[in-house]
């Protein structure tokens, strides 16, 4: 009864979530170019915590979605959600906006097939567009002075729906495979509005409207190997390696004429249609991590992603993107996980840094991308007895980052984000025993 009330109670939560993904997202100026603003937490709140580290960092408690090959050291039947948001300043200098939001983060289920294989469904964010700039003027060569704004915006989100297997091979070799299929659409608009100069009840906007909507599976492939060093500590290598995808793609143009009291579309005249791909770079992350497969890990890792090759609808590239890279380093602690005189010694804490020279590069500035990470693993009830070893936790994840620059004139963000969310494991395909 406790366990469907749980998953009853997860599968609320993440309703209300999928609900608020569709609200506006906050100002994202760079998220204009290529496909939109990738998700950089591209783990679990685990792995946030720890600065973005997960390629060689294997927990029985947690659903690992960066390495699949990872996954074999999940014992138990393990269900993870997640929300995740942020607030930040944008600035350039002279002037300075604020803007915050909060959305669906991910949701994970991973199942344990037989003794060295296991499996995992799940879903998240892949990419996000939402940015809005605008510029006001005179028209030129008008009899009167009659003022216009002019401007662009875009909105939409690509997600992510995966699934994974991790087999081992041979003692501490494991490799792993994960088949994710994208989909989602993105709208992008370029307007022009004469200013309403004459007070008129009814203002109006001429738009011209690109929409297109993503859908293709992509794939990567992982590989672990953990060796002791010893009796009191590991060694975990981990590798991840990305394939290139070509993601197919509809985009629809066409010029629209919107009243702006209701929003109503007044006209719609359809200009151009293209089905095609969208090249997506391939990807690799490589980690090292050492535990004592008690209480602490501490790692490191790195990863890379080549944008220069990444080619529009059109078959274009975009010279404001380039190679890209990331560096984390991060690590956890447990003071005592069975503790039962002292709750917090069976917290778990965790710490990281990140850095990533970004894809972005604006008048031959590379932006950087640099963040300082924390969190916190809660245990739900009392320390989990035979035979069962039920466990839930409440897990928590806080950045305190920057990204871009102020020089030349172009965005810097400062910002804030964190993830919230929950993880059940239970071993619900395990039978009782009986003396």
């Amino acid at each position: 009864m406790n366990k469907f009330s749980s998953l009853l109670c997860s599968i609320l939560v993440l309703t209300g979530l999928q609900v608020s993904q569709a609200q506006n997202t906050g100002n994202a100026p760079y998220s204009k170019l290529g496909i939109g603003e990738l998700n950089t937490s591209t783990g679990n709140v685990r792995n946030f915590g720890m600065g973005n580290l997960g390629v060689s960092t294997p927990n029985s408690y947690f659903v690992n979605i960066q390495n699949p090959a990872l996954l074999v050291y999940n014992s138990r039947v393990t269900f993870e959600i997640a929300a995740s948001g942020q607030v930040k300043k944008i600035e350039n200098g002279t002037t300075s906006q604020n803007t915050s939001h909060t959305g669906f983060g991910y949701l994970a289920l991973a199942l344990p097939v037989t003794k060295n294989w296991r499996t995992a469904i799940g879903l998240k964010p892949f990419s996000s567009v939402n940015y809005n700039t605008y510029s006001t003027g005179t028209v030129p060569g008008a009899p009167e002075n009659i003022d216009f704004i002019s401007g662009n915006n875009g909105e939409g989100t690509i997600s992510e729906a995966f699934f994974s297997n991790g087999v081992r091979i041979y003692k501490g070799l494991t490799v792993g495979v994960t088949g994710s299929y994208l989909f989602g659409g993105i709208d992008r608009n370029a307007y022009t509005q004469l200013q309403d100069t004459a007070a008129t009840t009814s203002p109006q906007r001429v738009i011209l409207n690109e929409r297109t909507n993503y859908s293709d599976v992509m794939f990567r492939g992982g590989l672990s190997y953990r060796q002791p060093l010893g009796k009191k500590a590991n060694v975990t290598a981990g590798l991840v390696y990305g394939l290139q995808t070509d993601l197919n793609a509809t985009r629809r143009i066409s010029q629209q004429r919107v009243r702006l009291t209701d929003a109503t579309l007044l006209s719609e005249v359809p200009l151009d249609s293209l089905q095609s791909q969208e090249t997506i770079p391939s990807f690799i992350e490589a980690g090292l991590s050492f535990d004592n497969n008690s209480n602490w890990v501490i790692g490191a890792e790195f990863a890379t992603r080549d944008w220069t090759t990444y080619r529009n609808l059109d078959g274009n590239s975009n010279t404001n993107l380039a190679n890209s890279y990331r560096f984390a380093l991060g690590g956890e602690l447990t003071p005592d996980a069975a503790s039962v005189e002292s709750y917090l010694k069976r917290v778990t804490y965790r710490a990281g840094f990140n850095y990533a020279n970004t894809p972005i590069i604006i008048n031959g500035e590379q932006l950087t991308d640099m963040s300082v990470h924390f969190g916190a693993t809660l245990p739900i009830g009392s320390v989990p007895r035979p035979p069962e070893y039920n466990q839930s936790f409440v897990n928590l994840g806080v950045a305190l980052g920057r990204n871009g620059t102020t020089t030349g004139g172009l965005l810097r963000e400062n910002y804030i984000r964190f993830m919230v969310g929950i993880s059940l494991n239970s071993v619900w395909f395990i039978k009782p025993k009986f003396d």
